[in-house]
């Protein structure tokens, strides 16, 4: 894939385009092997269509083919092929019906929108004015796409992916097993799996994301019941750091237990100033009130704990995250129908220097407390950078 546009080389926009293009391709079998990105020079342009057209078999250009000057991505495929650009009937006639749909006049900067090199092939735009193009260079197909995502996630639904599977038919089904923990980082998960025997062609890999790692096991379809037997293993392994499995989220994971099992969550948070409540509210966990509490210097944790007063109530969890006190303690509240859990924790100074990922650190474990009773399974801290106070 290459991307293209400053505003994506420089930063100033997160490229979610790549992401959900490599999640799409690979759903579909098709592994990304390589990304780039260029800014809006045509030179550049030019020079990296006709280098990765000497590596790559398939090609997916995106952006650039807006109606600004700084729009060089159909100029430069004519460069890099040696052809020129054609302006293409076919786009230009649409051009105008979305316009006169919209009872707007078209401006003559749109025009160049319907330009793209002569041999190519246009790609209608269902969701704009920017029309995509198919070009072959050096053996390798090359699909030019609009910018916007809901302009590029159409194009290549309906447009790139159906050409795919004509030019180059999926002989295996890719197959992707995941699962994500908590509490430890990329190493010390790695070396928990580090002697496990992986059938021929299977991977395993890890992607750290603090305060989650996630584990993937990457084959073919099939070969499945060998990597659901590996993954077993696998899950026996690292058991007391799983939050989730698959790629639905912890939130919506512990909203499917609480749905189940017919329980409400309350909520009290301090340092965490509503991310728990968001965080929650987003996977549709069912809550039934939350409460954001300010600091209070003349408190320590265990006088927190008792000035809540907090008492079992039947399909109700009450659950709370102190704020900071002593500036490097903080406590957690479990209560459920039969048991109250207290945890004093002291936080790393390492953990301390970083309130953003602090304030997720305790939101993910308060959240692992519910998981792991909801699931029916020890309640604890696991976080390496919160030490259960000794006081």
């Amino acid at each position: 894939m290459l991307s293209t546009g400053d505003e994506v080389l420089h930063g100033e926009i997160v490229d979610t385009n790549a992401v959900w293009l490599a999640n799409t391709f690979y759903e579909a079998g098709y592994a990304m092997t390589f990304r780039t990105t260029a800014g809006d020079c045509l030179p550049t342009l030019v020079e990296t269509l006709q280098q990765r057209s000497r590596v790559a078999d398939v090609l997916i250009v995106n952006g650039g083919l807006g109606p600004t000057s700084d729009d060089f991505t159909a100029q430069a495929a004519a460069q890099a092929a040696g052809v020129g650009l054609v302006r293409n009937g076919e786009w230009l006639s649409e051009l105008k019906a979305f316009f006169d749909r919209r009872g707007r006049e078209m401006a003559a900067i749109n025009l160049k929108q319907a330009d793209i090199p002569d041999t190519a092939e246009m790609l209608p735009n269902g969701n704009g004015t920017a029309c995509g193009f198919r070009l072959e260079l050096n053996d390798c197909q090359i699909f030019f796409t609009p910018g916007p995502p809901a302009e590029f996630k159409l194009m290549i639904t309906e447009q790139v992916l159906p050409r795919l599977t004509q030019y180059f038919p999926i002989p295996e089904k890719l197959s992707c097993l995941r699962l994500t923990t908590f509490g430890r980082g990329e190493s010390f998960i790695a070396a928990l799996l580090a002697d496990i025997s992986l059938p021929a062609g299977v991977t395993l890999g890890y992607r750290a994301a603090a305060p989650i790692v996630e584990i993937k096991l990457s084959g073919y379809q099939t070969q499945l019941t060998d990597m659901q037997a590996c993954w077993q293993v696998i899950q026996v392994r690292v058991k007391d750091f799983v939050l989730f499995e698959g790629k639905a989220g912890f939130a919506a994971e512990i909203a499917t237990l609480l749905s189940q099992r017919h329980y409400r969550l309350q909520l009290q948070e301090g340092f965490s100033a509503g991310l728990l409540n968001w965080t929650l509210a987003s996977g549709a966990a069912a809550l039934c009130g939350a409460e954001i509490t300010g600091n209070n210097e003349t408190l320590d944790v265990e006088s927190w704990m008792r000035s809540l007063a907090v008492k079992p109530v039947d399909q109700t969890l009450f659950l709370a995250i102190s704020p900071l006190v002593k500036d490097q303690e903080v406590g957690f509240i479990l209560a459920t129908p039969h048991q109250i859990y207290n945890f004093h924790a002291v936080i790393s100074d390492a953990l301390l220097t970083a309130p953003q990922r602090l304030q997720e650190v305790l939101v993910v474990q308060a959240m692992y407390l519910v998981h792991r009773w909801l699931t029916g399974q020890p309640v604890t801290l696991i976080y390496q950078g919160l030490a259960l106070s000794s006081d």
